[in-house]
């Protein structure tokens, strides 16, 4: 029987910010991306040290790509690159609307070069997704790879 689910795509990229924001500006932002989020069914994590975000976003594909394309018009973000883009077959976030991570300055550069030395691809099993495998490097650098709990993870 063939699988009749909605191809599901995962964009990572990242940005800078031209002015920081607030914890406050922060919060506002995540209950507006989580309300629609979970209308449109994307699930991801966001980074953010006040000068660059790092987010994962994932979902069916066509409703990603607009959402990409709103992102890329949003003056929070200049200098937006695209880390990896590719098919996923299962979300690595599907409990998150979008996780939030507060950063130390300094961490999202040194992450995004981690990023750029590895293949992000599908691994050859099929199974681990370039997310899943930037949140573990993530997890690895920020807390020696023990994953906070779920109220850590959504906190501002």
């Amino acid at each position: 029987m063939p699988d009749t689910r909605p191809a599901l795509l995962e964009i990572v990229y990242s940005s800078e910010t031209p002015v920081p924001m607030g914890s406050e500006e922060v919060r506002a932002l995540l209950d507006h991306s989580r309300r629609n989020n979970a209308q449109a069914g994307v699930t991801g994590l966001l980074c953010y040290d006040r000068h660059q975000f790092l987010q994962i976003i994932e979902g069916e594909t066509d409703v990603i790509l607009d959402l990409f394309h709103t992102i890329q018009n949003d003056p929070r973000h200049t200098d937006l690159r695209i880390l990896h883009e590719g098919d996923i077959k299962d979300r690595a976030f599907s409990d998150w609307k979008m996780a939030y991570e507060p950063v130390p300055s300094g961490l999202l550069p040194t992450l995004t070069r981690a990023i750029h030395r590895q293949p992000l691809a599908l691994d050859g099993g099929g199974k681990t997704s370039a997310g899943r495998r930037i949140f573990t490097l993530f997890m690895d650098e920020m807390y020696g790879g023990q994953v906070p709990e779920r109220e850590t993870a959504d906190a501002v």
